[in-house]
């Protein structure tokens, strides 16, 4: 993904704060997620429902439970973003 690329992918505040702690985290179910970043469910579904159709986030159901990942192209884009968050994780 290039730069250009990275900055043609609109990112809401809330986007940008969920994408972060997911990256932080590796994955999410959805409820502690919520928690993490201090918003309401209903709100983490639908900003994590647009991260989705940005193709930057996965979610699969696993025993019940909702999880969340970044996809390939959301790791790539957080990487660019905040290029300090790979010494911190790695």
């Amino acid at each position: 993904m290039s730069k250009k690329q990275a900055k043609e992918i609109n990112l809401t505040t809330n986007e940008a704060l969920v994408l972060q702690q997911v990256y932080e985290d590796g994955g999410d179910d959805i409820a502690m997620l919520a928690a993490q970043v201090g918003m309401p469910r209903r709100t983490a579904m639908n900003v994590l429902a647009d991260l989705r159709r940005k193709g930057l986030m996965a979610i699969e159901q696993v025993y019940g439970d909702a999880w969340v990942r970044l996809t390939t192209r959301g790791k790539r884009l957080v990487q660019q973003i905040w290029p300090e968050m790979q010494a911190m994780i790695y």
